[in-house]
């Protein structure tokens, strides 16, 4: 079967599904695919930040209390606690509460406002040949679809961004030297024995990199995560396995985590500074626009998500201007953070992987200032 489209966009996730939204509401034909049949499971921590609130706003017209409502947001906490291992580098409540998403719920909700608006879903497919001259995509069911536009959005093993390394475009050595990796596992928050509602953060277990816990409203989320270079992925799930243990939870309970762990690649400061190449253009996970200190990504999954929409809609009206556009909206209102980012990061996680540094800058940071 062939299929025309003004866009077609590789990935459902956070990234897709909003600049499909974004697109069809300014008159564009979009094509989503995706190899998953939604809704699908999706391994995240589920973070999203007070920023990505205003996004959604801004771009859905949905405030806070609404998504609470819809338990898109499934839970949300001002209470944090920051630790080196087992002691206390800072405890206490931010005004500005840290949210929670389950990815199955968040996804869903994202790719179902873009079909609504006029996109066309094709599911449970892969993309398996992307031909650049003439912007057709070959599928794992042998159709294929004609775009002017092709948008990566398929995470950090984006087979578009496979495919400009292919052509010499990018280097995956350049890739994978700050490529992260995460484990996480979950279990009820009844199964906790601390306080169940909180944020946790632990250094000191991995040079680059942390371990959470994250509340939600069933179960707690708990992961390790940095980048792989400076530690195999063996070792994480070692590590994380004897803080399972460390927690003082029962046998049962630690021994259906660790069955559970998974793994996952993020992009943890590997940006791609020019993530366009004629009419195709990568964006989120697979442009590596991901916060290379936290490993937050769903914002810059949706920011990335308005921008490159921003630069298709004046290559439209004034063609040959893409590249220009994009690299301008991501230089100006995404880079400049993750950048700033990268190069506090190896300071950051040394202060914190020693306890004295870590007590002395949390103190720094959170005293009250007269």
């Amino acid at each position: 079967m062939e299929f025309e489209s003004d866009i077609t966009i590789i990935g459902a996730g956070p990234a897709g599904s909003t600049a499909a939204y974004l697109l069809t509401k300014s008159g564009f034909r979009v094509i989503i695919i995706d190899k998953s049949v939604f809704p699908r499971d999706k391994l995240c921590g589920g973070l999203i930040t007070k920023k990505t609130i205003n996004l959604l706003e801004r771009v859905y017209g949905e405030k806070e209390e609404l998504l609470k409502e819809k338990s898109i947001i499934n839970f949300y906490t001002n209470k944090f606690y920051f630790l080196n291992k087992e002691k206390i580098l800072k405890n206490g409540s931010n005004k500005i509460p840290t949210y929670f998403v389950e990815r199955t719920v968040y996804d869903k909700y994202l790719l179902e406002k873009a079909v609504s608006s006029g996109a066309k879903f094709i599911y449970d497919e892969e993309v398996k040949k992307i031909e650049f001259n003439s912007n057709i995509i070959t599928t794992s069911k042998g159709n294929k679809i004609q775009s002017r536009y092709i948008i990566g959005a398929d995470g950090a093993n984006s087979f578009l961004r496979k495919e400009f390394e292919r052509l010499g475009i990018l280097e995956n050595k350049y890739w994978l030297n700050n490529l992260g990796f995460a484990l996480e596992t979950f279990l009820d928050k009844d199964k906790l024995p601390f306080d169940k509602d909180t944020m946790y953060l632990y250094f000191g277990y991995i040079k680059t990199g942390y371990i959470w816990i994250f509340p939600k409203k069933e179960k707690a989320v708990i992961g390790i995560g940095g980048l792989l270079n400076k530690l195999d992925a063996k070792d994480m799930k070692k590590i994380l396995t004897n803080f399972l243990i460390s927690l003082r939870i029962d046998e049962k309970t630690v021994g259906t985590c660790i069955k559970n762990i998974k793994g996952h690649h993020i992009p943890f400061g590997n940006y791609i500074f020019n993530p366009v190449y004629n009419n195709t253009i990568l964006i989120g996970d697979a442009a590596g626009l991901v916060n290379p200190l936290t490993g937050e990504g769903i914002y810059y999954a949706q920011r990335s998500a308005e921008l490159v929409a921003d630069a298709i809609n004046k290559d439209y009206l004034n063609k040959g201007k893409l590249e220009e556009e994009y690299l301008k909206n991501i230089n100006l209102y995404v880079m400049p953070e993750l950048l700033k980012m990268l190069k506090i990061r190896s300071l950051y996680f040394n202060i914190f992987n020693n306890y004295f540094l870590g007590k002395l800058l949390m103190f720094l940071m959170f005293r009250k200032i007269s």
